[in-house]
């Protein structure tokens, strides 16, 4: 993608060319958010059209990515699919490799005709992370560098020519906090992780709290308290205005389906992974800067 350049005029009566004000939104978490959902399965689930319309993307939403996964035994963190210096159409094969998708997918079939070329998307996701040993203190593994991260291609846009606020904050994780000495200690590892992250994203964000988009985890058998985590994340929602929770069980969204071989009961299936997505959307719109003030 070509990056327009921001110049002066010469000469008597020259003005500067003012930067472009676009809305971002950020996305995290775990493998629901890196993506690890089979692209291939759209066919089946959703129809060829659809499939085709996802791979072909939607170049009016702009998206730079970095996804990462933990090894079973947390000793150490792998890097997958990543764009991570410069932005691109949104399309498949954004997830955890190039056959596979994340929520993106559902945010940008929503949001491209109405906010085209006014909203860009930063994903930086792990696969296999937790709440409480990778992202919930300062320097957990994973939390600098989502900082670090976001910072960087929050300047990728100035540089661009573009004047970015980040709008909100969509949250995909709480499957490796489903266990024994982990969920008990949800709801206070969310509130610290929400608290650094309006600390250290709020100029980016225009000084005000961010929003936070919570989704919450399916009720796949492989999560044994997953109530516990989810209702940690309703309980987290209801101290503001600015969280906002997705149940995302009453919302229908599945795991046991795909792929059709051998279903991974881990990861949503492709039309409720595209549904994850779309509600980010639905839930975050309010936030966007209004259509008739970003023209």
């Amino acid at each position: 993608m070509l990056t327009p350049f921001i110049f002066s005029s010469v000469g008597c009566g020259g003005s500067k060319k003012e930067p472009t004000p676009v809305d971002v939104i950020v996305i995290s978490g775990q493998s629901n958010a890196v993506g690890c959902t089979h692209a291939d399965c759209i066919t089946r689930s959703m129809g060829h059209s659809k499939y085709q319309e996802y791979m072909s993307g939607y170049p009016e939403i702009q998206i730079a990515f970095d996804s990462w996964t933990k090894d079973e035994k947390g000793l150490f963190y792998s890097q997958n699919v990543s764009k991570d210096e410069t932005f691109m159409k949104t399309m498949l094969g954004q997830g955890n490799g190039l056959g596979t998708f994340g929520p993106e997918i559902g945010i940008a079939e929503t949001m491209h005709e109405k906010y085209g070329n006014k909203l860009f998307l930063i994903k930086y996701a792990c696969g296999a992370s937790n709440l409480k040993d990778d992202w919930a203190q300062l320097d957990s593994p994973m939390y600098p560098r989502l900082i670090k991260y976001v910072k960087r291609q929050m300047k990728n846009l100035e540089d661009m020519g573009y004047t970015p606020i980040i709008k909100a904050f969509c949250w995909m994780q709480g499957e490796g906090d489903a266990w024994e000495g982990y969920y008990q200690k949800y709801f206070d590892n969310l509130s610290l992780f929400v608290s650094n992250l309006r600390a250290d994203l709020r100029e980016l964000a225009g000084n005000v709290d961010l929003p936070f988009i919570d989704a919450g985890i399916s009720n796949s058998p492989q999560w044994q308290f997953y109530g516990q985590v989810n209702e940690a994340k309703k309980q987290f929602a209801a101290l503001s205005e600015n969280n906002i929770y997705i149940d995302t069980i009453a919302a229908g969204m599945h795991t046991n389906e795909e792929p059709f071989s051998t279903p991974d009961t881990a990861h949503y299936d492709s039309e409720s992974e595209v549904l994850l997505g779309q509600l980010f959307a639905q839930s975050f719109e309010p936030f966007l800067t209004p259509v008739e003030d970003n023209k």
